[in-house]
């Protein structure tokens, strides 16, 4: 099987596909939006095993959009080079949610039908969606001018300017940790719980079934060296749970340290630590690398500029949807093999660790 789909369309149908041929059970919640082909806008949950188990793994993908085309075919191979071969245990199921932003992937955006960033939207109940970081506020202008993009303007010298007047560590702690003020800007958490967000409350739990030892892959993109991943625990890195973790899992690291790292809010780990406070949970967010930050900064700024003042049937437009795509999805043969090897390993093992519990 191709694993990779060069559309959400494609990926929905290989999920469904791959699910029916290994008799998952599979269930389809509908998001709303204005677009064609809108009522084929589902995120699709398939589960593997006994529904009664008291282990699982949870293995989702699609919280941004885009990227979900790459997590998608790591589900789409870890279902086909695990269940083809081997049976789960009675006290083992699997849970693959497929797409959690299927506008965002369908559009090639980042952001949801509202232009959230869902990874911000998680608010606990005693937050509130307002505010942003003060140096979001002087960026604006730069990170979301109101004009369709342009490949030909000099963004690489612009944000060199910026990195010598605010400086590298100060950016990367402020843009992309979340903003409530800027509703066509990069990194918007929203106003109120998006409707992903309220389907995973209202159906998560019971995905999850009698399971009270959980661990939670959640698979990304775009963060990172080219080819290589890294997998952030939403924990203190003196905790046993931690200690624990990082003897079974290569390359974890806690999410306060590193240099690759910043601190946001309404982050989705959090709230399933908070959903889910009865339950051994783990949850894992792991991050493979593709370009530079600074080009995946300029291919979020020319989409989001498309999307809002460009026009589709521009070349700038399609340009634009083209970089954000291969800025989170690239296209080189060698990057797709030894990243999909990588996803696949790491669903292996935390399936392993769990029948070895």
């Amino acid at each position: 099987m191709n694993y990779f789909s060069t559309d959400y369309f494609t990926a929905r149908s290989k999920f469904i596909t791959a699910t029916n041929l290994h008799n998952g059970r599979l269930k389809s919640y509908r998001i709303d939006a204005e677009i064609a082909l809108a009522d084929d806008l589902t995120i699709d949950v398939a589960i593997f095993g006994n529904p009664d188990a008291s282990k699982a793994v949870v293995i989702s993908s699609g919280l941004h959009g885009v990227e979900g085309l790459f997590g998608s075919a790591v589900q789409l191979a870890t279902i086909d080079r695990y269940l083809a071969t081997q049976q789960l245990p009675a006290d083992l199921k699997i849970v693959m949610i497929h797409m959690l932003n299927p506008f965002g992937c369908a559009c090639y955006r980042r952001w949801n039908e509202d232009n959230i960033d869902l990874n911000r939207n998680f608010l606990s109940a005693n937050e509130t969606y307002a505010g942003a970081p003060l140096a979001y506020r002087s960026l604006d202008s730069f990170l979301n001018p109101p004009s369709p993009p342009s490949r030909f303007e000099p963004f690489l010298l612009k944000s060199l300017a910026l990195i010598g007047r605010y400086g590298m560590s100060a950016l990367k702690s402020t843009l992309p940790v979340g903003q409530y003020e800027f509703p066509k800007g990069l990194f918007f958490g929203g106003s109120a719980p998006a409707q992903t967000q309220r389907i995973l409350a209202a159906h998560f739990r019971s995905w999850l079934g009698k399971a009270q030892q959980v661990i939670h892959l959640d698979l990304h993109s775009g963060l990172g060296k080219w080819g290589t991943y890294q997998l952030f625990a939403e924990m203190n890195q003196d905790t046993p749970r931690y200690q624990w973790l990082s003897e079974h899992f290569e390359h974890l690291v806690a999410l306060d340290s590193g240099d690759l790292v910043y601190q946001s809010r309404g982050t989705f780990g959090q709230w399933c630590k908070n959903e889910f406070g009865d339950l051994s949970y783990d949850f894992l967010l792991a991050e493979f690398g593709t370009y530079p930050i600074l080009r995946v900064l300029k291919a979020l700024r020319a989409e989001n500029r498309a999307h809002w003042w460009g026009k589709v049937d521009d070349k700038s437009y399609a340009w634009a949807k083209q970089e954000l795509l291969e800025a989170f999805v690239p296209q080189n043969s060698q990057w797709r093999q030894t990243t999909l090897n990588l996803g696949v390993d790491l669903c292996l093992a935390a399936i392993d660790i769990q029948k070895s519990e």
